[in-house]
């Protein structure tokens, strides 16, 4: 039996524009742990059946609390009329931003955040995390964001102006409402390669395999990070074999992705 106990938290009206926040019973300024799932942004996932529900279930075992975060999702067929640009932007960003509206309420310590997310929820918590460095003229700008001290990225989208280093680069465009070289400056907006905070210790994992995402978007980051990154590239690990899910995966991988998920909790001081 779980120790959290379970809300739903909406930060909006539409219904993509919610969470699940696991509070743990009995404790105060709890540190917060957000789970952001991939899926390459489109509706045909959602928290429960994406593979990275087994992260929320393995971080009920700490005293954490734990947002795992749904937003608007691009329609799987057909022209994306559920989540044109910049819906999936601004719900991830309002999404966490609504933790400062209820943290006091649920005795969040919003000083200790760590952010995960697999795949297309990798680029959006690596850019959810670097928002700071947005430019003023955009529409994504915030003043304020909610300052994340530590992602981890996992098999992430890191560099939307490489299509060619993703196995379905029309998703790229359709997320963007076009193409880079007609909407560059919105490009620059979400492109956590981009913006590449200094400000965040970030954590990238990659499987050597990986035929989804190209190795290239986590080791490119690395090069040019300005922060301090951890990179971990796992030899024989693909796209998904790091997390429990109803395909292969491997036990071993997952509890190295355990590890890292232990070590940067711990870090949260």
């Amino acid at each position: 039996m779980s120790k959290h106990l379970k809300k739903i938290i909406y930060y909006g009206n539409n219904s993509q524009q919610f969470a699940h926040l696991y509070l743990p019973k009995g404790t105060t300024n709890i540190a917060v742990v957000i789970v952001i799932h991939g899926g390459y942004w489109k509706d045909n996932h959602s928290l429960e059946t994406y593979a990275t529900s087994a992260i929320v279930e393995y971080l009920q075992d700490f005293d954490v609390a734990i947002l795992n975060l749904e937003y608007r999702r691009m329609n799987a067929i057909g022209a994306n009329i559920n989540a044109p640009w910049p819906a999936t932007f601004k719900d991830v960003a309002d999404g966490l931003d609504h933790l400062k509206v209820i943290g006091a309420q649920h005795s969040l310590d919003l000083e200790r955040v760590l952010l995960i997310g697999h795949s297309a929820g990798g680029h959006l918590a690596t850019w959810a995390a670097s928002r700071g460095n947005i430019a003023r003229d955009s529409e994504l700008y915030c003043a304020s964001p909610l300052a994340i001290k530590r992602v981890i990225a996992i098999s992430a989208i890191l560099n939307l102006f490489a299509v060619n280093e993703v196995d379905q680069p029309e998703q790229i465009n359709r997320l963007m409402g076009g193409e880079a070289s007609t909407m560059h400056q919105r490009y620059l907006s979400c492109d956590p390669l981009s913006l590449n905070s200094e400000s965040i210790n970030l954590t990238l994992v990659h499987g050597a395999q990986d035929t989804c995402v190209s190795i290239n978007q986590t080791q490119q980051y690395y090069l040019y990070a300005k922060g301090k990154v951890n990179q971990v590239i796992m030899a024989e690990a693909d796209h998904f074999s790091m997390l429990p899910h109803e395909g292969q995966w491997q036990v071993e991988q997952w509890l190295q992705i355990q590890a890292l998920i232990a070590e940067n909790i711990k870090a949260l001081v």
